[in-house]
């Protein structure tokens, strides 16, 4: 197995573990590029709200995010599209656009969202 391969798997049984612990949230993903009629793609994703990020700048302030992550075995995320978090009957209950990605492997991609 290469280092590709174990950690798809390992976020794979993390991310289970998470959604069945309650700690994940099921979603559905919109490329940017996306179709007015396109279907969502399923995902199981990593929600962080309040990040405090105090980016680059020489004399940083901090500023309170929400950074969520996915599993690239599902999706591939880019700038611009689009997450719907769903709630326990499989509606919309949130969504937000990708914004600027913060962390990216072999197995996951983090990004900073907004409200879409």
């Amino acid at each position: 197995m290469n280092q590709r391969a174990f950690l798809q798997s390992f976020d794979a049984a993390a991310f289970g573990a998470f959604a069945a612990a309650g700690i994940a949230d099921a979603a559905e993903y919109l490329p940017p590029d996306a179709a007015p009629d396109a279907v969502p793609v399923p995902c199981i994703v990593l929600v962080d709200r309040d990040v405090a990020d105090y980016g680059d700048e020489v004399a940083p302030v901090s500023v309170f995010r929400t950074r969520i992550t996915f599993q690239v075995i599902e999706v591939a995320p880019d700038e611009g599209g689009i997450v719907s978090l769903l709630d326990g009957a499989g509606l919309v209950a949130e969504s937000f656009a990708l914004a600027q990605r913060t962390r990216h492997d072999e197995g996951i991609s983090a990004w900073w969202v907004q409200h879409a």
